[in-house]
């Protein structure tokens, strides 16, 4: 019995804390209170699958994000191949007729897919560094 009022205790103090920052400086504190409703979250994900023929990152993402990713991807692609389609922008090339590689940002989604078979290894490798860079964007907290 005490154990299950102990939990209820805790949870019940857990939803109605808010943070806390504390400052000090010679003989004066200062504390700042945040209310629970006013604090930041953030959501992503990043899938990336790769087999012996293919290449595909698929991320979400919050709206914030969209324009670092915007940027990421305007300094790292080749913007002659770009195309701006309903909201989206695609960077798409092809190679023999089928599509080599493409990469395609919405706002809070971006798809990348690459065809080993049709891109260089040095073309591949600078993408898939590129995936890279786009799953450490993702995970930057600012």
């Amino acid at each position: 019995m005490k154990i299950i009022l102990f939990l209820i205790w805790l949870a019940c103090t857990t939803f109605t804390q808010a943070q806390t920052a504390t400052a000090s400086s010679g003989n004066t504190t200062a504390i700042a209170k945040v209310p629970p409703g006013q604090t930041k979250t953030t959501k992503s994900s990043v899938s990336i699958s790769i087999s012996d023929n293919n290449y595909s990152l698929q991320a979400s993402f919050d709206k914030g994000k969209t324009k670092k990713l915007e940027k990421l991807l305007s300094d790292s692609m080749d913007n002659n191949l770009l195309t701006n389609d309903a909201g989206s922008k695609i960077w798409k090339k092809e190679n023999k007729g089928e599509t080599a590689y493409s990469v395609v940002l919405k706002e809070e989604k971006l798809k990348m897919s690459i065809d080993k078979e049709l891109v260089s290894d040095e073309t591949f490798e600078r993408l898939k560094a590129l995936g890279e860079k786009i799953s450490e964007t993702l995970s930057d907290k600012n």
